[in-house]
């Protein structure tokens, strides 16, 4: 192997790190979101029942912590190869073409991603720049709990590109994907 294809597959593997580091981070920061969403609306029901008053802010901030858990843990469950499927048809193929498959579907999701990844950033842009806030007591900036949809779909679209890379790693060497 050449020095220029040696460097590049360094390069590629520290990127394939740091984005798999990246997404594990975003990962459990969902799970702790999650966690932290189950403690208001704990505290919450608690508080209205027992004292009779709600927490004025319980239901939207409860919203946005949800909104970011299912964008910022979206990479994640790509990752861990755990978003739902119907598989009735690939499952009948044979290694090769499944993967086939798989690797064009998966260009077809980046892209898409990448789309929704730079419409939701201008959504977030827009937002700052008319001042729009939550109809509601607090008044919350939109944009705030808005940055986790375009900082989660990127994160998606980079975990997209390295499945692609996996995929085209065993197109191109022919090998088991297990070994």
């Amino acid at each position: 192997m050449n020095p220029i294809m040696r460097q590049l597959k360094s390069i590629g593997g520290s990127l394939e790190y740091l984005f798999s580091r990246l997404t594990l981070i975003s990962g459990y920061l969902s799970g702790w979101v999650i966690f932290a969403l189950m403690v208001l609306v704990t505290v919450g029901v608690t508080a209205r029942r027992v004292f009779g008053h709600a927490l004025i802010f319980g239901d939207e901030y409860s919203a946005y912590m949800m909104v970011f858990c299912v964008f910022m843990g979206g990479a994640y469950t790509l990752q861990q190869d755990a978003h739902i499927r119907v598989d009735v048809l690939a499952i009948r193929l044979n290694e090769r073409l499944r993967i086939s498959l798989r690797f064009i579907t998966s260009c077809l999701s980046l892209i898409y991603g990448a789309v929704l990844t730079w419409k939701a950033g201008w959504l977030v842009l827009y937002y700052k720049d008319i001042g729009h806030e939550a109809l509601s007591v607090l008044e919350t900036p939109t944009w705030i709990p808005a940055v986790a949809m375009p900082i989660g779909l990127a994160f998606l679209s980079i975990q997209m590109v390295v499945c692609i890379v996996e995929d085209l790693r065993f197109l191109l060497r022919g090998n088991s994907i297990d070994s």
